[in-house]
């Protein structure tokens, strides 16, 4: 997701003498798992984006790095354990938001990831970040591996396959805390990225209940930390959904009367995060259409290519060319210019994320983008010295949605 809907706290509970600089972080929440271990969250509004850190003897071990915007917050929470750079960076997949930090830290870091996260770092929208060597694994798992560091055993073991298909878990072994990457979703339904199988859900979150011991702590990528019992409950939920979607397709119900007659009702308390009820039942129904053949090729290729050969205004012109007459060859979905945008935007490539933004208003007028698109039109423009403009954005922003915070505090500070 790329919200940009935050609130700036820090409940600096740390060990001996690392307190005081930790209450300098201005949008990381520090908390105690264990004695050893901290849950570091950046609340970004409709839910919290999860890094581990690990303090010992050895030094510190993080579990994903933040997204890039949030990464100088994320290293003053990290200096403020007095461990240094950490030792480790373990990433448990590939998303913006879990390896964001990683260059930040340098070259010092050891840096573990699934074996199919530096091809993943290559391509597709990950082009328009442009990575330096720094953020890359050192070292990738293909099964599993263990870390002994810290008095601990850190157990990496491979759950790809549901919410993407290069996740890892780490399990903190003696410590009694798993970061389980996004198999649980903090207890909310599932996301399922483009490279993700919404059917491998059930089976691994069987397969961490077989791993796991019944006392852990359970952290997700996102939202509250869980406990071992729900599990169950998550696995049972995740079936009996599927099933009640597929016998509603079965009888002729099409999504939009699914959702009207709240097929899901009795699971409504999983909502929340980004995935509601209705989100769910469209991401099942969609999953369970019969097979066909499906556009393959990845657009943001195409896009950097132009991008880099021609610049940001030609290669937002090819994304409409394409859309209009490749659709059965390129996958084209309403966000894509957004988040192009976005990732120019987070790099301070202001001029070029504008007409991604402009480009994403104008083809999808009543897109779920079409708000934080307006938004970072004003931002673009305000960075780059036009408050004219941005004011003017502000104002689309909230004509789109009147409960864009940040558009409304952002309008106040220029008016």
């Amino acid at each position: 997701m790329i919200h940009k809907l935050f609130t700036l706290m820090l409940l600096a509970s740390a060990s001996a003498g690392s307190t005081a600089a930790a209450a300098d972080s201005s949008s990381v929440s520090v908390s105690p798992l264990t004695e050893q271990i901290y849950l570091l969250s950046v609340d970004e509004g409709s839910y919290t984006t999860n890094t581990l850190a690990f303090v010992g003897d050895d030094g510190l071990l993080l579990v994903d790095t933040q997204a890039e915007e949030y990464a100088e917050d994320l290293k003053k929470a990290v200096e403020s354990f007095g461990r240094g750079v950490p030792a480790y960076i373990v990433n448990t997949h590939r998303h913006v938001e879990h390896i964001g930090g990683n260059a930040l830290f340098g070259p010092g870091p050891v840096i573990i990831a699934h074996h199919l996260v530096p091809e993943k770092l290559r391509t597709g929208i990950f082009l328009f970040d442009e990575y330096p060597p720094e953020a890359y694994p050192d070292l990738v798992v293909y099964d599993s591996l263990r870390l002994f560091f810290n008095g601990d055993t850190i157990r990496l073991v491979d759950i790809s396959g549901s919410h993407d298909d290069n996740e890892i878990m780490v399990h903190f072994m003696n410590n009694k805390v798993v970061h389980l990457s996004s198999i649980t979703n903090g207890f909310n339904f599932p996301s399922v990225d483009s490279d993700g199988d919404i059917f491998q859900f059930d089976e691994l979150v069987e397969k961490a209940m077989r791993l796991l011991p019944e006392d852990v702590v359970i952290v997700s990528g996102h939202n509250a930390p869980g406990r071992y019992d729900q599990l169950q409950p998550y696995h049972d939920m995740i079936v009996k959904t599927t099933a009640i979607v597929r016998q509603g397709l079965a009888e002729g119900k099409d999504v939009a009367q699914m959702q009207t007659e709240k097929v899901l009702d009795e699971f409504k308390d999983y909502a929340g995060s980004y995935v509601s009820e209705d989100q769910w039942i469209k991401y099942l129904a969609r999953a369970l259409e019969p097979d066909s053949v499906r556009p393959s090729r990845n657009i943001y290729t195409s896009l950097y290519q132009t991008y880099k050969a021609d610049g940001a205004q030609a290669a937002a012109d090819l994304f409409v060319d394409l859309k209009e007459s490749q659709t059965t060859e390129y996958k084209i979905n309403e966000y894509q210019l957004a988040v192009v945008g976005y990732r120019l935007s987070v790099k301070a490539k202001h001029a070029d994320a504008i007409p991604f933004f402009e480009g994403s208003l104008r083809e999808y007028p009543e897109g779920a983008y079409n708000a934080l698109s307006a938004y970072y039109l004003a931002t673009c423009h305000h960075e780059l010295g036009d408050d004219g403009q941005a004011v003017v954005y502000c104002h689309k922003a909230l004509e789109l949605n009147p409960e864009y915070e940040d558009a409304r505090q952002l309008l106040e500070e220029l008016e």
